[in-house]
């Protein structure tokens, strides 16, 4: 009569070949973890867009978002003297800085709809936003980019609405 169990060695040539398919499996979850993260920034800084509009249009005030590409940050502020500076006396939103692995910049050679790509990212004049008391603000997109995608921020002018795209073979809407 034969036993129905399990053998010592058939258990241990399960364990191997589950172990040979987790680890094909590991440079999914890498390319999976690169874009939830680069989504995750991506929607940090739509966030303090939306929040800097809110600020200019309950305020009264214009409001500016500033980029800084080469230090990897980001920050919103109420331009109370219009000197276009973030001073120690205005109130500020952030700074928001960059996640290790994502700087500004993008993989494509050109952006959604064929627009060029700065070198630095950043396609604000003067790597600014400026949003009025109506919530308008100047057009531009800024790119994001880890190491194998690209996010595209469009901000809208007339409506200060963020669009977003992402690119791996192509751009891509996402929002």
């Amino acid at each position: 009569m034969k036993s129905k169990g399990l053998t010592l060695l058939e258990l241990l040539v399960v364990l191997a070949l589950m172990s040979i398919m987790a680890a094909l499996a590991l440079p999914d979850l890498t390319g999976f973890a690169s874009r939830k993260t680069l989504r995750r920034q991506g929607d940090e800084i739509v966030a303090l867009f939306q929040a800097t509009r809110e600020k200019a249009m309950e305020q009264g005030i214009p409001w500016q978002a500033r980029f800084w590409p080469e230090e990897g940050k980001c920050l919103g502020f109420g331009d109370t003297n219009g000197s276009f500076q973030a001073d120690a006396t205005e109130e500020q939103i952030g700074p928001v800085y960059l996640e290790d692995g994502i700087c500004f910049g993008s993989h494509a050679s050109a952006g959604p709809n064929k627009t060029s790509i700065p070198a630095d990212g950043v396609s604000f004049v003067n790597n600014r936003v400026s949003f009025s008391l109506m919530g308008c603000c100047n057009a531009g997109t800024l790119y994001l980019k880890s190491k194998d995608r690209s996010l595209a921020i469009r901000l809208l002018p007339a409506s200060g609405t963020a669009r977003m795209w992402e690119y791996t073979d192509s751009w891509q809407v996402l929002k």
